[in-house]
């Protein structure tokens, strides 16, 4: 039993090709060699936002490429919130909304932290002009989503 293999000639289980996709992911994303997230598709919002800014500071901008998840998490990169919105990287991760800029984004609340004047604040990630952001942000720019 233990030594049943895959069709990559791996023991079951320790394949990253044949492992079950975590819930709210795809086997096969997106990536570009500048970005730091997958998508699911090359017409993710987030994916334009982060080529044109590339453009505005004068950067190469690359084609997006179609690769298998476990390489894209091999290369150390997270899933574009706007395109994995039911992916959960742990189970107390919940969505939310993040007040940016005057406009309430989609993002991940990750942990609460309370200071010592009893405010609470949030450990959050979401995306912003084609970048993935994890901050701490006040419970005033943080909403259910």
């Amino acid at each position: 039993m233990g030594d049943e293999r895959c069709v990559h000639e791996l023991v079951v289980g320790q394949c990253t090709e044949c492992a079950p996709v975590p819930r709210g992911l795809t086997r096969r994303v997106f990536t570009t060699q500048g970005g730091s997230v997958f998508h699911r598709t090359t017409a993710c919002e987030a994916l334009y936002d982060g080529q044109r800014k590339a453009q505005r500071f004068g950067r190469e901008t690359h084609t997006p490429r179609n690769v298998a998840l476990s390489v894209a998490q091999a290369e150390g990169r997270g899933a574009c919130i706007p395109c994995f919105p039911d992916y959960r990287p742990s189970a107390q991760t919940k969505p939310c909304k993040v007040l940016v800029d005057g406009a309430w984004l989609p993002g991940l609340l990750i942990e609460w932290r309370r200071a010592p004047d009893g405010r609470w604040s949030g450990v959050v990630a979401y995306v912003h002009d084609g970048e993935q952001v994890t901050e701490v942000r006040d419970e005033a720019e943080l909403r259910r989503a």
